[in-house]
């Protein structure tokens, strides 16, 4: 996705596992890579929204989890 070669929705179902531990981690990482995606082009409130999600979704133990956390405060969000 980063590289243009998938779209976000492409990820996001990807994600998709029959193992709820499995699919919980994968949607966490497609949420918040998907919202790194859009701040990088600048659609800084799509990626709030996903930056939110991926921090109420994302097991805390995900480094994700912590950097999203980190993407909301730099954006003057409180997570």
């Amino acid at each position: 996705m980063l590289l243009g070669e998938q779209t976000p929705a492409a990820v996001l179902a990807a994600a998709d596992d029959l193992d709820v531990t499995t699919k919980t981690g994968q949607v966490c990482e497609a949420n918040f890579y998907t919202a790194e995606l859009n701040r990088l082009q600048g659609h800084d409130d799509e990626a709030l929204r996903l930056y939110k999600i991926a921090v109420g979704t994302c097991p805390r133990n995900f480094d994700e989890y912590r950097a999203a956390r980190l993407a909301l405060r730099e954006l003057g969000m409180r997570p």
